[in-house]
C-alpha cells in the first residue's frame, strides 16, 4: 500500500482545471491542443510542489493531504478556496476619456490594465465605463481533475520543483547541485533569477527541505549571490 501524502512533502502532479466544463489552466499540452485551449507562451508538463505551502490554490492544497501518492481523482473547490468571492467595492466606474487618452476604444469584455492593476469592462454607457478588478475566476465554483504521478523524495529534484515553481523557467535553464546541506543553482547564458524570487526558494529550501541556503550562479557574470544574505537583504530594502 502507498503512503498517504501529507503537509510539507513534496510531490508531482497533473491537473486541468475547469468552470462549468471549460478548461481554464492545465498541464497537459496534447490536452491543450484538443480542446483549442494552447498557449504558445505557456510552460506546460507536471508540476512539482509542496503540499501545504501556497503553491496552489487552498481547496486544491487542501485536496492532496491524505491521498496515496498514485491518486487520480477530482473535486469542486469553493470560491472561499479558489479565487475568491467577488468583491463590489472592485467594481469601479471610470471615465471613457481615461482610455480614449491612450487611444483605446472601450467596449464591453475588454482587458484593460490601469495603474498596473488588471480588470475587465464590464459596460460602458453616458461616457463611463464600468471595469471590474476582481480576479476573472472570483466568484466561481471551480473543477479540477488531478493526477498525483508520485512523491519527490531526492534533493536535487525538490529544489528544481522551487525554481521551477517561483522562476517559470525551464529545466533546460539552469542546473542544481547539492553539497552539505547547501544547494546551487547554475543558471544558462541569459537567464537571471529577481531577489524576491531567490528569496522565497531559500525560504522553501530551508523549511521544507532542511537546506543551510542556496547559491545563485549567473553563467557569465563571474558571480555567485549566497542565498540567505545578500538576496534577503536587497528583497528587503526593495520592500521599504
Amino acid at each position: 500500500m502507498l503512503l498517504a501524502v501529507k503537509e510539507g512533502e513534496f510531490v508531482n502532479l497533473d491537473y486541468t482545471g475547469k468552470v462549468n466544463g471549460k478548461i481554464f489552466d492545465l498541464t497537459d499540452e496534447k490536452l491543450a491542443k484538443e480542446n483549442g485551449v494552447y498557449e504558445d507562451n505557456k510552460k506546460y508538463g507536471p508540476v512539482t510542489i509542496v503540499v501545504g505551502a501556497g503553491h496552489l490554490i487552498k481547496g486544491v492544497d487542501e485536496a492532496l493531504v491524505g491521498k496515496e501518492s498514485d491518486a487520480k481523482f477530482e473535486i469542486e473547490v469553493e470560491p472561499e478556496k479558489g479565487f475568491g468571492k467577488k468583491d463590489p467595492k472592485l467594481l469601479k466606474i471610470m471615465p471613457e476619456k481615461i482610455f480614449k487618452d491612450q487611444q483605446v476604444r472601450p467596449v464591453p469584455g475588454m482587458n484593460v490594465n490601469i495603474d498596473g492593476i488588471l480588470g475587465r469592462i464590464v459596460s460602458c454607457s453616458g461616457g463611463r465605463a464600468v471595469v471590474d478588478f476582481n480576479h476573472p475566476l472570483a466568484g466561481k465554483v471551480l473543477e479540477y481533475d488531478i493526477k498525483i504521478n508520485r512523491k519527490i523524495d531526492e534533493a536535487d529534484e525538490q529544489l528544481k520543483g522551487l525554481v521551477d515553481i517561483y522562476s517559470g523557467m525551464n529545466s533546460k535553464d539552469y542546473t542544481v547541485e547539492i553539497l552539505d546541506k547547501k544547494g546551487k543553482v547554475s543558471l544558462n547564458a541569459g537567464n537571471k533569477l529577481s531577489d524576491n524570487v531567490k528569496k522565497f526558494i531559500i525560504e522553501d529550501s530551508k523549511k521544507y527541505m532542511g537546506l543551510e541556503g542556496v547559491e545563485f550562479v549567473e553563467s557569465g557574470s563571474g558571480k555567485a549571490t549566497e542565498a540567505a544574505s545578500e538576496a534577503e537583504s536587497r528583497a528587503k530594502q526593495n520592500d521599504l
